[in-house]
C-alpha cells in the first residue's frame, strides 16, 4: 500500500504587521521597468519598512519591491521628502543603509533609489506627493511613535 504524506506548505513571507496603501495618480511611473504605478504599498514587520509598487499591468512579471528601509533610514527619507516638497529643492538622503535622491521636476518629483548606474527611478506627479509623504511618516509613527512633550 502506498502512503501519501502531503508536503508542508512553505510560507515565504508572513502577513506584515503594518500595511499602508497610497493611491497615486496617472502620472506615476517606474523605470527601468517602464511601467505605470497605480499604488504604493508600505509594509512593515515592526523593524524594516518595505516599499512595493502596484502595477496596473505587469506582463513581464517585474518584482514590486522598490526599496527596503530600516526605521532610521525611513525617518530620514520622510523628513527629506517633506523638505523637498516644501522648499521645491533637490534633496539627497544618504546614510550607511541607503542612497536616495529626490529631484523636483516640472510635473512632479523624481525619486532615484540606489546607485546612479543601476538605479530604480520613480516619477511621482504633484497630485499625489503629499499622500506619499503622509503615508511614509505614518508607517514610521506606527512602528516607533515619538511622544511629544
Amino acid at each position: 500500500m502506498m502512503n501519501i504524506n502531503p508536503a508542508p506548505r512553505i510560507i515565504t513571507e508572513l502577513r506584515p504587521k503594518y500595511e499602508i496603501k497610497i493611491d497615486l495618480d496617472e502620472r506615476c511611473f517606474l523605470f527601468p521597468a517602464g511601467k505605470s504605478v497605480s499604488q504604493l504599498l508600505l509594509l512593515s514587520d515592526g523593524h524594516t519598512i518595505l516599499i512595493d509598487a502596484v502595477f496596473p499591468f505587469n506582463q513581464a512579471r517585474t518584482p514590486p519591491r522598490l526599496v527596503a528601509l530600516d526605521l532610521d533610514d525611513a525617518r530620514e527619507f520622510g523628513r527629506r521628502l517633506v523638505e523637498a516638497v516644501h522648499t521645491a529643492r533637490t534633496q539627497l538622503v544618504g546614510t550607511n543603509g541607503i542612497r536616495i535622491s529626490i529631484n523636483v521636476i516640472a510635473n512632479g518629483y523624481h525619486l532615484q533609489f540606489g546607485d546612479m548606474n543601476a538605479a530604480t527611478e520613480l516619477f511621482l506627479g504633484t497630485g499625489c506627493i503629499w499622500r506619499v509623504c503622509q503615508g511614509l511618516l505614518r508607517i514610521v509613527d506606527l512602528i516607533a511613535p515619538i511622544e511629544s512633550n
